[in-house]
């Protein structure tokens, strides 16, 4: 993760910061953080940058003294890389930055580009699992886009040595492993597959996160084999605002806890509030106020943070 530099007097003046994104009207981000930042009492803002494309009007922004960082949502994660100076280990192995930081040091001001997807992940695993070791278990990804390579990085630093990708284009798959050339990473094309894996090697599932369309996979493409009743699990599914199948049959799993795309929001969220403040994340404070605008209660999971 990028190293907090000093910010002291752009931070007495308020900083700036903004999702960067298309069609993010609907964004819970700017709820997250503006509620961290009036918890705290800063003089801070963030609001939405919307644009289809990384133009010459996002550079300008990146060019702004005031601006204090950026949130990159999907269809802009890989095209702003070149505008940073320094970009951390995570964000080069996962070929994507969802979070840029504007810092100055030693009098000159820097672009620094990091990804907090994996983090988002991880918590949400961690979360669930804190009393189960994930080592010598299989780990499942749905998909091979931007957010199953973070769900690949987030397994891979929590020492899970069995991964498993999931994806109809396996030439795609092909090139997510092919990022992670040291790590054991199997690639089958549908969920059906994992029904097949040799009697002799049976497989011990305990993580799947979902990256697909919530409406990509129905009941039958789900086999009931990959919830194991008697082994705790966790599932991940990146989409919100829907119930998928693949949710329905973890929730219908006694062991098995399940979180969301909002779940992850958050979570991804501290990491990058806490690179542009320099402060702990009011993690309590801004959960409950995106939990409160969806009517949701807080995941139990979390209820700690804060405290």
């Amino acid at each position: 993760m990028i190293q907090v530099l000093d910010n002291s007097q752009k931070e007495a003046e308020g900083l700036q910061c903004y999702l960067l994104g298309f069609n993010i009207k609907g964004s819970f981000s700017p709820l997250l953080h503006n509620t961290g930042f009036k918890v705290l009492g800063l003089p801070h803002t963030y609001g939405l940058f919307e644009v289809p494309d990384v133009d010459d009007t996002v550079e300008k922004l990146l060019q702004d003294p005031k601006l204090g960082g950026l949130s990159v949502t999907v269809l802009h994660k890989l095209q702003v890389g070149k505008y940073m100076d320094e970009i951390s280990e995570e964000a080069n192995t996962m070929g994507s930055v969802n979070t840029i930081v504007a810092k100055t040091a030693s009098g000159q001001r820097k672009l620094y580009g990091d990804n907090t997807d994996w983090l988002g992940i991880t918590r949400c695993i961690q979360g669930g699992k804190v009393d189960l070791d994930v080592v010598g278990t299989t780990a499942v990804v749905l998909g091979a886009g931007g957010a199953a390579r973070a769900a690949v990085y987030a397994f891979i630093k929590l020492g899970i040595q069995h991964i498993i990708v999931v994806n109809r284009t396996f030439d795609r798959a092909q090139k997510l492993a092919a990022s992670f050339p040291d790590h054991n990473i199997e690639i089958v094309e549908s969920l059906r597959q994992l029904e097949e894996h040799p009697s002799d090697n049976p497989l011990s599932i305990s993580v799947i996160v979902g990256c697909l369309p919530a409406e990509v996979l129905d009941e039958s493409d789900i086999p009931d084999p990959i919830f194991p009743a008697v082994q705790k699990g966790v599932l991940v599914e990146m989409a919100y605002g829907k119930t998928t199948e693949i949710t329905k049959k973890a929730m219908a799993a006694a062991n098995w806890a399940v979180f969301d795309g909002i779940d992850v929001l958050q979570q991804q969220a501290f990491g990058q509030f806490e690179a542009w403040t320099g402060k702990p994340a009011p993690r309590k404070e801004m959960m409950e106020a995106v939990n409160e605008a969806l009517g949701r209660p807080l995941n139990p999971a979390f209820a700690e943070d804060g405290e």
